[in-house]
């Protein structure tokens, strides 16, 4: 099968070494097949799933059970099936949103209540609401110091959100996770136009991804932590963070349908931080 689009970082890490990687499956669900090629894990998805920031869409995606996984340049084999594109020109998708300049803040500040609104969140923006994890002990530590983290732009708090954050809900994905890559995104993001200081910016993206994140959670999970204090982020975020665009409550339902639990952290969270860096 042809691949219809592959996002950048996995076009970088292909090209990376000798070029050629084997690897094993991590999971799968109906509309995606998930590859570890050693140490980043890959999502082949089927059409209707939404662009991922570590994937490659086709029209369907494969699942094979206990197949080999080699990846080069060009080629995906995931045990009998193959996925295939021009190495030379590849279908690529950028991950990383455009950036705003400062003179947006105010309609950050509004796209942000908007988003808060239309998810039921009115009042102060707040990183826990609607989000399980948040709700009480290890998950609402992390989250008042993740709200801190951001108001005061923080990198030590920071890093005690991550530290109460990360592999905090069950699956693919853990909850706790989703609202730290959300968050970070937005973060790199919006960071230049808000005033965020590029040096303390890169610190404050860095403490949320600590050296042992692979101890700490999952496979799939890490991967997106680490792209995400990038900037790159999955396809559904990006009209959120762009206020040029007219219909970002398509994407907001769109995003809101991915995962059990992953779209709506991740809407919340964009949400709360927009409103919380341009407050």
């Amino acid at each position: 099968m042809e691949a219809r689009s592959i996002a950048t970082p996995v076009i970088e890490w292909l090209a990376a070494g000798d070029g050629h990687a084997r690897g094993a499956m991590r999971g799968a669900t109906h509309g995606a097949t998930y590859l570890d090629l050693g140490g980043v894990v890959v999502a082949v998805t089927r059409r209707g799933v939404p662009l991922m920031p570590n994937g490659i869409a086709v029209d369907h995606a494969p699942v094979v059970a206990g197949g080999a996984v080699r990846a080069a340049p060009g080629r995906l084999d995931v045990g009998s099936a193959r996925v295939t594109w021009d190495a030379a020109r590849p279908p690529a998708w950028e991950p990383a949103p455009r950036r705003p300049s400062p003179t947006a803040r105010p309609a950050l500040e509004r796209r942000g209540t908007a988003i808060l609104r239309a998810l039921g969140i009115d009042g102060p923006p707040s990183i826990d609401g609607g989000i399980a994890v948040t709700v009480r002990g290890r998950g609402q530590d992390g989250a008042r110091h993740l709200r801190r983290a951001i108001v005061d732009r923080d990198p030590d708090e920071a890093a005690r959100s991550a530290e109460r954050l990360i592999g905090l809900g069950d699956g693919l994905t853990p909850e706790g996770d989703d609202v730290l890559a959300a968050t970070a995104a937005t973060v790199a993001a919006l960071g230049d136009a808000v005033g965020f200081a590029p040096a303390t910016r890169d610190r404050w993206l860095a403490a949320l991804v600590p050296s042992d994140v692979r101890e700490r959670t999952t496979p799939l999970s890490a991967t997106l932590l680490q792209l995400a204090i990038q900037g790159r982020i999955a396809q559904p975020v990006h009209p959120l963070l762009d206020t040029a665009h007219t219909r970002w409550r398509d994407a907001l339902a769109r995003l809101e349908g991915v995962g059990a639990s992953t779209g709506r952290a991740y809407a919340v969270s964009v949400g709360s931080a927009m409103r919380l860096l341009t407050a």
